[in-house]
């Protein structure tokens, strides 16, 4: 992920002089589908790519295999911001579930962690750090209660679960090729033998 100092944040600074307020900055920058904007630190407004290449393929097979398991009414989503404004951060992670009725939004890009069930993140060499710590402690502040972190510069998926302050309680490791179980309300078992490592 790369720090972001473009011309929209700063035209978005003088249309509002003194204006300190993150998310007026994050709704001031162009549309685009190329780039995702996320705060993950409450000042600076990041922006990564959208997933292309492996990182894509890998959250195309999250997805296919997430798909025939999703609870009644839920959906995965891979566009909407998940915002925090009680912890002013923002995030908008490479895949989540929520109900189809929250995700049913017409005018607004985000959503509250509120009722999101799951995130899941595929690091990149750009990001591994962030979805590695900072990501999982914005997730368990949230209250989200499990958070899947595949990782194909490690060649490693990981489920942590039960958020408790800034972590989560529990965490299941496997190596690609392993099988990691993903419990109720999905109770599904992730075939990670199909996800490719970088």
């Amino acid at each position: 992920m790369t720090t972001l100092a473009t011309e929209a944040a700063q035209a978005a600074d003088r249309a509002e002089p003194g204006s300190t307020d993150l998310f007026t900055r994050l709704d001031s920058l162009p549309e685009t589908r190329l780039w995702r904007a996320e705060s993950l630190d409450g000042e600076t407004v990041t922006l990564s790519p959208t997933p292309v290449g492996r990182h894509g393929r890998n959250l195309r097979e999250l997805e296919r295999q997430l798909a025939p398991h999703l609870p009644q009414g839920t959906d995965d989503e891979t566009r909407l911001e998940i915002r925090m404004h009680h912890l002013q951060r923002s995030v908008t992670p490479d895949l989540f579930v929520a109900p189809e009725e929250v995700l049913d939004t017409s005018s607004q890009h985000w959503i509250g962690p509120d009722d999101v069930l799951l995130v899941a993140e595929v690091t990149s060499r750009s990001n591994a750090g962030a979805d590695r710590e900072a990501k999982r402690g914005i997730y368990a502040r949230a209250g989200i209660e499990f958070y899947l972190l595949i990782d194909p510069l490690l060649g490693k998926a990981t489920l942590y679960a039960g958020p408790e302050g800034d972590d989560y309680r529990d965490r299941a490791v496997r190596n690609f090729g392993e099988k990691l179980a993903v419990p109720e309300p999905f109770d599904f078992v992730l075939d990670t033998s199909r996800l490719r490592a970088y």
